[in-house]
């Protein structure tokens, strides 16, 4: 017997809902003109591939249908409830790369569920596009848009297809590092906020970033500087301490070895190039 096809919504750019659902199917033969994002938060769910191939999602999920693809999906027969976080949107342009996922089925991609942080750090931001898109803001469009830009980020970091996808600790310990670029930081420090080993993360971080940990944040305060130099008229001690280094002498020094020449001729050389 032919299910009875569900309606599907207009969509200018972007339809959201968070719902719990009980005993609800959905099927749409010929799918959308929309993309699909289906985020589980909780209880599981059945997807169909091709009307035979079955699928269950639970906590953590999340599903993409391409458009046009048929859709065929609902809570299990002994499910008590199916949480879920959904979006029908238009891709933009610069999405479309983020979007190669594993596929499961013709048209049908799905992320498994992801470490806890990078998990949270999805949910929240799939909550975030709902609460936007529902509000009266202005720009709510934009701002749900933008939420859901930034899952798509977190998605792709979390899609274990890529060979170039980093590790969630070396991910967190960068994430670290940048926020506390503007103090004293050593690789135990790193390693004490990601639960890791000095040994296993700078192990990891030279594996996956190229260089060491202690390298990596130089390398980050030297950017900080630069840019502070460029586009501030803050004084060099100023600026030393706003990249996390105590001495403006020793700042002076790394950054010399650095780019060849002081902090002071590195401004004046970006105001008045030559």
């Amino acid at each position: 017997m032919t299910p009875r096809e569900t309606p599907h919504p207009a969509v200018e750019r972007l339809l959201t809902g968070h719902e719990h659902r009980m005993h609800n199917r959905c099927w749409r033969q010929r799918g959308t003109p929309s993309l699909l994002l289906i985020h589980t938060r909780s209880g599981h769910a059945e997807i169909r591939i091709d009307g035979k191939q079955s699928q269950i999602v639970s906590a953590g999920d999340t599903v993409l249908w391409l458009a046009g693809t048929t859709q065929d999906f609902g809570t299990r027969d002994n499910a008590a409830h199916w949480e879920l976080i959904w979006a029908h949107f238009h891709p933009r342009e610069q999405w479309h790369d983020w979007l190669a996922w594993p596929m499961i089925g013709r048209g049908v991609g799905l992320i498994p569920t992801p470490p806890d942080r990078l998990r949270a750090r999805i949910d929240d931001a799939l909550v975030e596009m709902d609460a936007y898109a529902r509000s009266a803001f202005p720009q709510a469009s934009e701002f749900a848009l933008n939420a859901l830009e930034r899952a798509l980020l977190w998605l792709g970091a979390a899609n274990p297809e890529p060979t170039a996808r980093i590790h969630e600790s070396v991910q967190e310990a960068v994430l670290f590092i940048s926020r506390h670029l503007d103090r004293s930081l050593s690789v135990q420090e790193v390693a004490d906020a990601v639960h890791l080993s000095p040994s296993r993360i700078a192990h990891l971080f030279k594996h996956q970033m190229g260089v060491s940990p202690a390298r990596f944040i130089e390398q980050r305060r030297m950017e900080r500087a630069q840019a502070l130099l460029e586009s501030s008229s803050l004084p060099i001690h100023a600026v030393s301490a706003a990249a996390g280094f105590s001495s403006q002498f020793y700042f002076a020094a790394r950054f010399r070895t650095h780019m060849g020449m002081s902090p002071s001729a590195w401004r004046r050389r970006g105001r008045f190039p030559r």
